[in-house]
């Protein structure tokens, strides 16, 4: 794997010139979520540098996004050179980019995945996911009138994809917006969490997804929706046999499935795509975030059967499939699978999950740890045996670990899970660095 040095240009760096952009942001950008008080101007590889000339080692990849690292040459270049020949013509037109990226799309997804509509996010995918599965629902003569989701997911904030997202910090104030008629959630196999054993745990979620299938809804259900590791929600894992249970009551209700890789896509679990680890074969998969590697860009993809009934206007994005973010995309995939980086997120998952489990054994206020690939959650508790969320020193940690140079995310339903998610570039050694640093800063919670 090309290990990508990091030279950073010199530029502003006094303190009086991010007090005043942090200002000006407050005056004149809608604050519609908390900001970390830093100014980040330039990124290479694992690195992030803030106007201040300060250095922090990324292990959040701008929420699991920059998956090939910052600033990737091979990125660079095929934006550069699309941006010479043509910038945007809309998708009123064909162009080579993003045709090549579909195609590039139905090769790496599992089953039968052959027809995508590129858009601009994970929430407009998840929005064209579920336009899908409602129109191949009426050309079966039904309404489609419910979606499923699960408890603690997250799938957007706008539209139908807000009330499919099941956390109510999200939702306060939005009142109807965010319960779409129809939206049903089922319980998370959630493991920790669970009086049960992690597999009784999965049967007993497959169990509940049936009972809302069949007492609270009508029958008439679009889709089933879920993301293969909950994310937001916690990284949460289901375990397997989950997977197994569910797959036979959907096939049984022929109710079609829409796995939600937004998040855990291109490399970032140990594999391609997450699916992969179960052998998902869904009717419809939704991507972005690492998908572009920081360009906005997002897929909604599914099969020749689930997509033939669509017609002429039911879908369109102006800026959907733009040339210069196809490109890029392209570049991105081909570069995570060329360069060694799903390897990659497999061997520094695993340092990253072995330093874990060892400063586990000596901290109390850590009652789990758990993950796949660069998709890690460490979750906090007060106490081990009553499991109550640590959700004050979780925020503590978050600030102490960026005061010593390393920045995380913050996550779960009871936001008490510190959440590993780095570039799949990062090295060893500035993963051990980051383990040390965990390590002191639990040492003085």
């Amino acid at each position: 794997m090309p290990n990508e040095g990091v030279m950073f240009i010199a530029g502003e760096n006094d303190v009086t010139k991010s007090k005043e952009i942090m200002e000006l942001d407050k005056e004149y950008y809608q604050q519609g979520y908390a900001r970390v008080p830093i100014v980040i101007v330039e990124g290479k590889g694992a690195v992030l540098k803030d106007i201040e000339g300060n250095e922090y080692i990324d292990c959040f990849a701008g929420i699991s996004t920059a998956n090939a690292g910052h600033a990737p040459d091979a990125l660079i270049e095929a934006g550069t050179e699309q941006m010479k020949k043509l910038f945007h013509v809309s998708g009123r037109f064909h162009t080579v980019p993003q045709v090549k990226l579909a195609k590039k799309l139905s090769e790496i997804t599992p089953g039968n995945l052959n027809k995508t509509f590129l858009c601009n996010s994970g929430t407009e995918a998840v929005e064209n996911a579920v336009k899908l599965v409602k129109k191949y629902a009426f050309v079966r003569g039904l309404t489609g009138g419910a979606m499923i989701s699960l408890e603690c997911a997250f799938h957007g904030r706008l539209g139908v994809s807000f009330s499919l997202t099941a956390n109510a910090s999200y939702k306060k104030g939005f009142g109807s917006y965010s319960n779409s008629p129809g939206v049903k959630h089922a319980p998370t196999p959630y493991s920790y969490r669970s009086k049960f054993s992690e597999e009784e745990c999965g049967t007993e979620a497959a169990n509940r997804l049936e009972e809302v299938i069949d007492r609270h809804t009508t029958g008439d259900v679009a889709a089933f929706i879920m993301e293969p590791i909950l994310g937001e929600g916690g990284i949460i894992i289901p375990p397997d046999c989950y997977f197994t249970e569910i797959l036979k009551i959907l096939k049984e209700r022929e109710i079609p499935f829409i796995v939600d890789e937004v998040q855990t896509g291109f490399g970032r679990t140990g594999k391609l795509l997450a699916s992969e680890h179960w052998g998902l074969k869904p009717e419809v998969m939704t991507l972005a975030k690492g998908m572009g590697g920081g360009i906005p860009i997002g897929a909604c993809i599914g099969t020749d059967k689930i997509a033939a009934k669509l017609e002429s206007g039911d879908f369109f994005s102006t800026y959907g499939g733009n040339p210069v973010t196809s490109a890029i995309s392209l570049a991105n995939i081909n570069y995570i699978q060329e360069a060694g980086l799903i390897e990659n997120s497999v061997k520094i998952g695993k340092v990253f999950m072995d330093g874990l489990e060892d400063i586990q054994k000596k901290r109390a206020l850590i009652g789990d740890v758990r993950g796949k690939g660069l998709m890690i959650g460490i979750e906090l508790v007060k106490d081990q045996s009553s499991k109550e969320p640590a959700k004050d020193e979780a925020k503590r940690f978050v600030e102490l670990i960026k005061n010593a140079g390393v920045l995380i995310g913050l996550g779960g339903i009871f936001k008490n899970v510190l959440r590993l998610q780095p570039p799949l570039v990062i090295s060893e050694e500035q993963a051990k660095t980051v383990l040390d640093k965990m390590n002191n800063v639990f040492a003085g919670l």
